[in-house]
């Protein structure tokens, strides 16, 4: 057997192992969805090379959580990787949880990162790939503790202005029946005054009952006495 042979059945081992793990795998995964525009890593860090990017909506197999549930190993397509639980919502209980929030509750296994072994597996035909070194020899993310998120405050009570009290109004006097005109104790129309009582028209003065129109004087009595000149015997 020459040694391209060897070579070629070694290549066809390595994509039936790889075909039989991403099937296992993709067989015991959870569904996730994106909740927005994240980036697939290389690796459980924001340090890692960029493997694809991946829309809001996006449906992901969740393999699983690194300690902490912050980072998750999902396979979107062709492509696996890590993405940063924050961006992922998992369904649990039939309502939409954000993994990074419902952590160990959620029920999703943990998994641990070997460099090498996953890039080997699913990185072979990368860029980055051929400078592996430079990465083995980098620190891994030190592993951070899930804590829960702090209890939403419940929201402020709804505060109702008062309504604005009707103003005061008095009850409106009685007037006049309807069509009826008050009478008028004023001047009479035209500014006239009323006639003087003690004065005749026309501003004469009454007769003086004790004189005769003319200034003659008033006729005596008549009396018994005879006149001067015809006295009785």
């Amino acid at each position: 057997m020459n040694v391209q042979s060897r070579k070629t059945r070694r290549a066809w081992r390595a994509a039936l192992l790889v075909a039989a793990l991403a099937v296992s795998a993709a067989a015991s995964a959870q569904v996730a969805v994106t909740t927005q525009a994240v980036n697939m890593r290389a690796g459980p860090d924001r340090g890692f090379p960029l493997v694809t990017w991946l829309p809001a909506g996006t449906a992901v197999n969740v393999v699983g959580c690194v300690v902490g549930w912050r980072w998750c190993d999902v396979i979107a397509g062709r492509d696996r990787g890590f993405v940063y639980s924050r961006f992922l919502s998992y369904s649990f209980q039939n309502q939409p949880v954000v993994i990074l929030n419902g952590g160990p509750t959620l029920g999703l296994p943990l998994v641990t990162f070997s460099i090498g072994s996953y890039w080997d597996m699913w990185y072979r035909n990368r860029p980055w790939w051929n400078n592996r070194n430079y990465w083995y020899s980098r620190p891994p993310p030190p592993p951070v503790a899930w804590r829960p998120p702090p209890p939403r405050p419940p929201p402020p009570p709804v505060v109702r202005p008062p309504r604005p009290s009707p103003p005061a109004t008095r009850p409106p006097r009685p007037g006049p029946p309807s069509g009826s005109r008050p009478p008028d104790f004023g001047p009479p129309p035209g500014g006239s005054r009323p006639p003087d009582s003690g004065r005749p028209p026309g501003g004469s003065r009454p007769p003086d009952s004790g004189r005769p129109p003319g200034g003659s004087r008033p006729l005596g009595t008549p009396s018994n006495r005879p006149p001067s000149g015809d006295r009785s015997p």
